[in-house]
């Protein structure tokens, strides 16, 4: 059988061909994110003028500590010893007040004390700080291009792989929607009507809470069987 120069050739490609392949590797670096929202231990502070801390300010103050507070409430209100109405006196009476307020608010785990700062004069500042949670973008996670404004948008035709991860924003906006960050540590003891795991247990127990089962329920019978 005679065998043309013309199929000589073709194998001798195909075969060289099959070489070539088998030295490449059809993987690349994916353009996903692979990484999920993540939780920072913080730390709130702030200061306020303490005649201007009225129970608006108190109640927000409250709110943004049920929400990320991981720990004590800790308040310092300051008086001038030298001012005659920035006293000892009156820092301990809007101390109690302060606390008093905050209590009622539902914050618990209180530490509030009074500080003498002179030279401050008449007007008096209260410190407030606390430890927290918060539930961030995982790290190095951007918005995607043009999210803010359409002028961000570029191309990545000239680079190997963009820059952006497709998902950061997904989960960037989740981040910013979580209501209370420690849920997301299932930490024993912190179960709420808004905790999901305590609804599973709900929907599962057919209405059993804290995994005892509801008292029998009363009532008449139809009949004696």
């Amino acid at each position: 059988m005679k065998v043309s120069i013309y199929m000589v050739g073709a194998l001798v490609m195909a075969t060289s061909s099959i070489g070539l392949l088998s030295g490449c590797s059809v993987e690349s670096n994916s353009w996903m994110n692979e990484s999920r929202l993540e939780i920072h231990e913080d730390q709130f502070t702030d200061s306020f003028e303490t005649a201007k801390m009225d129970d608006a300010t108190l109640r927000a103050v409250s709110v943004y500590y049920h929400r990320y507070g991981n720990g004590p409430l800790v308040a310092s209100v300051s008086y001038d010893p030298k001012s005659s109405k920035n006293n000892a006196g009156l820092a301990r009476h809007e101390a109690q007040r302060i606390e008093a307020k905050l209590r009622q608010a539902g914050v618990n785990d209180i530490q509030i004390s009074t500080t003498a700062a002179p030279g401050t004069g008449d007007v008096s500042t209260t410190v407030v700080t606390f430890p927290a949670i918060t539930a961030q973008a995982p790290t190095g996670c951007k918005m995607m291009p043009g999210y803010y404004k359409p002028a961000d948008i570029s191309s990545d035709a000239d680079t190997d792989e963009p820059d952006y991860r497709y998902g950061c924003t997904v989960e960037s906006l989740i981040a910013r929607q979580v209501t209370r960050p420690s849920d997301l540590l299932g930490k024993p003891g912190y179960e709420t009507d808004a905790d999901g795991q305590r609804q599973t247990n709900v929907l599962d127990g057919r209405g059993y809470y804290g995994y005892k089962p509801n008292a029998d329920l009363g009532g008449e019978k139809a009949s004696d069987d």
